[in-house]
């Protein structure tokens, strides 16, 4: 019988080292390229938007009567309640990330900036145009010249001031960044100009920031003190003295999820990559936003002694449970999404919560409004079309200034991509120099903002 010795040789164990997979930043804004400016969706935007502008012509001439479902008990429709109240709540993204970026230095949100500053530009152009037919008498416009005829008792007087002079100032001129970038690049005659521009700029900075912070704080809570005047003809659940500062932080957390679910949209959309650690920040300070507000809503709601009409079997209870639970919910998921780094999760928070704020902030007006017992109010065919064009006006300009400037977050390799192209695809335009930098040698281009 034979035996085997066993010896205990040493084992030598190689170390393999690995190399971290890198993470995608964005680093600097870049057109979107490669794609058509017209297509058949933009075609369809643009034929909204322009029968739109020929049923408003229409409104001009006959008045709200034969085209609204206006009538006395309801004298507010959607353009007011919904493309005024709500569509300038999720574009007050310059406002919320402006706050984030430079106010508590969240240094990672300035990469939103550009977009935030878009997206709030065109939801209040588009709101104040369309606030415009609904007033009517266009030719009366020239006494906002004359500070000394405006009713200073009216309480649409101070929203509407701080709206006008938010976008025709403050966002206008924060929105020039990308244009003059552009115009530096693509003609060498132009830069002196562009440079003084930008000096003046950064010199007026300051004063324009200021600005921009405290007028959307002033004419977002007024929108809510506005129903304050309605009194019990809004219903307890939403009657409230904090009427005004829950308007104020629905606007904060709808706007982020407008700024941060159209950047993740358009990264789906024309294969750009995602920096999650931007996207997680934006995400976490959207959810304690959220816990904030249900928090002050849930007590107020409470200690005013109108949750049990939360459990009456009436619509009003429906709407009350469905705008906390979007709200809620999606708050649950933008948590969520920062254990599980899924994007489609926080996606799916930020659509959620954006809705049932804007459920929130519907409501006071028009869902929760009780003018009278028997007073109804449902917007006419005329008035759903204005309403709709007014919207892919601000769609169709979005899709349009995208591809045109550099507005998306994008890693600095995604601009020596588009120079290389545009180089391949479309030589002709290589005397711009526009696509030059980060493709030729030459330095990479500066951020005006």
């Amino acid at each position: 019988m034979s035996s085997a010795t066993i010896t205990n040789a040493p084992v030598t164990i190689k170390t393999i080292k690995t190399t971290p997979v890198a993470k995608t930043r964005w680093e600097r804004a870049v057109p979107v390229y490669g794609v058509s400016v017209v297509n058949p969706f933009f075609l369809v935007l643009v034929g909204l938007a322009l029968l739109s502008l020929v049923l408003a012509i229409y409104r001009e001439v006959v008045g709200l009567g034969p085209v609204s479902g206006m009538n006395d008990m309801f004298g507010w429709g959607i353009w007011k309640t919904f493309n005024v109240v709500v569509l300038t709540a999720w574009g007050s993204g310059a406002f919320a990330v402006g706050i984030g970026a430079w106010v508590f230095g969240r240094k990672r949100l300035h990469s939103l900036m550009r977009m935030a500053l878009l997206t709030s530009f065109l939801a209040y152009a588009c709101g104040l145009f369309l606030l415009g037919v609904d007033v009517g008498r266009p030719w009366n416009f020239y006494w906002i010249l004359f500070p000394w005829n405006w009713n200073l008792h009216s309480p649409m007087a101070e929203v509407a001031i701080c709206m006008s002079v938010y976008a025709a100032i403050p966002l206008a001129l924060e929105n020039l960044p990308p244009l003059l970038e552009r115009l530096w690049h693509f003609d060498s005659r132009l830069r002196p100009g562009v440079e003084r521009a930008e000096k003046a700029l950064h010199k007026f900075f300051p004063f324009i920031i200021a600005a921009a912070y405290l007028l959307p704080a002033m004419h977002q809570s007024s929108l809510g003190a506005l129903m304050l005047l309605a009194g019990q003809r809004v219903h307890p659940l939403w009657q409230t003295p904090f009427l005004p500062l829950l308007y104020l932080g629905a606007a904060g957390f709808m706007s982020f999820g407008c700024v941060a679910g159209s950047v993740m949209l358009c990264c789906l959309m024309w294969k750009r990559a995602m920096d999650m650690e931007v996207l997680d920040d934006a995400a976490r300070i959207t959810g304690w936003l959220i816990a904030g507000w249900l928090a002050v809503r849930l007590l107020d709601v409470v200690i005013r002694g109108a949750l049990p009409t939360a459990f009456h079997a009436n619509r009003y209870a429906g709407i009350f449970w469905l705008e906390m639970l979007l709200i809620s919910y999606g708050g649950w998921l933008l948590f969520r999404s920062l254990q599980s780094h899924q994007t489609r999760t926080m996606y799916v928070g930020y659509a959620l919560s954006s809705l049932g704020g804007m459920l929130y902030r519907f409501s006071p007006t028009t869902l929760a409004y009780m003018p009278g017992p028997k007073a109804i109010y449902f917007p006419s065919t005329i008035e759903l079309l204005i309403a709709l064009g007014f919207v892919s006006m601000g769609i169709a300009g979005f899709l349009l200034i995208v591809k045109l400037f550099a507005i998306l977050p994008a890693p600095a390799q995604e601009w020596r991509n588009m120079a290389a192209y545009f180089k391949a695809r479309k030589p002709y335009i290589s005397w711009t120099k526009y696509f030059n930098f980060g493709f030729f040698g030459d330095s990479e281009p500066r951020d005006f903002h």
